[in-house]
């Protein structure tokens, strides 16, 4: 029987769903896998003997020990159970005791680290038999001499050492415990950038030559005239019939039918602009930032508001198809009016510009309508930039900036001569 292992959930799930007279878990957290392995375990009663220890604090969940889902529905299972669950902070070791065999193993933080693979034990199987054969598995063992040893049968070679130690001082590390002292750093807030794309519709631009539009101006100053038109900017009243948004959700009739109510494009963009208003905060000078507890919230009302601006946006396709031709003719009309001064070599005939217009109006560039939102954490640096937390205070409550920063213990930094 192999000694050291790489121990992961499949393991211990493996373990306790073998178990038939004792479990004993002891370790930081518990994974989504473990945790529904215990729980069936525990609600099937066949073991007489359940104990189980945790750390299972808000580090631990975001160091990647523990999940926070899995964690609360294991709490609820042994409550119902009449299975008390016992606390240690700070426990950083795992231990599974599934009747008479021991898995004695480190656990990931998942935060850092990838699980490990089968070629890097992380720990060890004990039970009677393994430990009669431990020495032998160490390479201790004075009666199998030869027996090659099951951990460490490759040689660090002072090559190898020297390697690593020149790669350190060529890029040292950060002075702190940790490699980076932001990967255990936590705040209440991230900036976030929001683009509304594919909505303004009124406002899209189509573009035609500048000897074409700006014929009837002296050539000299064509080039710097601005030759672009907005051919929709006349249906800015036009209204689609689409859902009601209300603090960022959809409004429905008691009938269960979503309310709807014809829209217009300025009606829609107030939509978005009601969202990020209840959900996102300004800091002038240093960008926008929305509080973590909200993103959730934030994020069913973009996909609501997106939903709606698709509607919108097809709806409001369908309209302007209708008075295609009346709109070319505007646009053609103006050219035409201003090319009465231009020289017979460069006047165009209506046909030509008709063409023209047409061919810019089919080139329009058809943009998905959606939003696009990007989240960045904010960093350690922030922290201590007065000018930044000046800012904080001026647009947030003291009671919002109440410990809205966190770094954890597990990432204390290092003092100088400490290392």
């Amino acid at each position: 029987m192999q000694v050291f292992r790489s121990v992961q959930d499949e393991d211990l799930v493996r373990s306790i769903e073998n178990a038939s007279t004792r479990v004993v878990f002891v370790a930081p957290g518990v994974s989504e896998a473990v945790s529904d392995a215990l729980v069936a375990c525990m609600e099937d009663g066949r073991a007489d003997q359940f104990m189980i220890v945790l750390d299972a604090d808000e580090e631990s969940c975001r160091l990647g020990y523990c999940d926070a889902p899995s964690l609360e529905k294991l709490s609820a299972t042994a409550q119902q159970c009449d299975i008390p669950l016992r606390r240690q902070p700070g426990l950083r070791l795992g231990l599974l005791m599934t009747d008479d065999e021991v898995l004695i193993w480190t656990p990931t933080p998942l935060m850092f680290e990838a699980p490990r693979q089968n070629a890097e034990p992380n720990g060890m199987m004990l039970t009677p038999r393994t430990f009669v054969e431990l020495p032998q598995v160490m390479g201790v063992d004075p009666e199998t001499t030869d027996a090659p040893p099951e951990i460490g049968m490759d040689t660090l070679k002072l090559e190898e050492v020297k390697k690593v130690v020149a790669a350190i001082k060529a890029a040292p590390p950060a002075p702190f415990n940790l490699a980076r002292l932001s990967r255990v750093f936590s705040a209440k807030f991230q900036f976030i950038e929001t683009v509304l794309r594919g909505a303004e519709l009124t406002k899209r631009e189509m573009r035609l030559d500048s000897l074409i539009l700006n014929s009837d101006a002296p050539e000299a100053l064509r080039p710097l005239l601005h030759t672009t038109i907005q051919p929709f900017s006349t249906d800015a009243d036009k209204t689609v019939e689409v859902g009601v948004l209300v603090n960022g959700e959809l409004a429905y009739r008691k009938t269960g039918e979503v309310l709807t109510k014809p829209t217009t494009q300025a009606e829609m963009r107030a939509y978005w602009d009601a969202l990020t208003d209840l959900y996102i905060v300004n800091l002038l000078g240093f960008g926008k930032i929305i509080r973590v507890s909200d993103k959730a919230k934030f994020e069913e009302g973009r996909a609501a508001f997106e939903l709606i601006l698709k509607a919108w946006v097809a709806g409001f396709q369908l309209l302007v198809k209708g008075d295609h031709d009346k709109r070319v003719a505007k646009v053609v009309d103006l050219i035409v009016a201003r090319m009465e001064k231009a020289s017979a070599k460069e006047k165009l005939t209506r046909t030509q510009i008709d063409d023209l217009v047409r061919n810019g109006l089919d080139k329009l560039r058809v943009i998905e309508p959606g939003v696009k939102v990007v989240y960045k954490n904010i960093t350690v640096e922030s922290t201590r930039d007065q000018e930044f937390l000046d800012v904080l205070k001026k647009n947030l409550s003291e009671k919002e900036l109440e410990g809205w920063f966190h770094i954890f213990d597990a990432a204390p930094m290092v003092r100088p001569g400490q290392i």
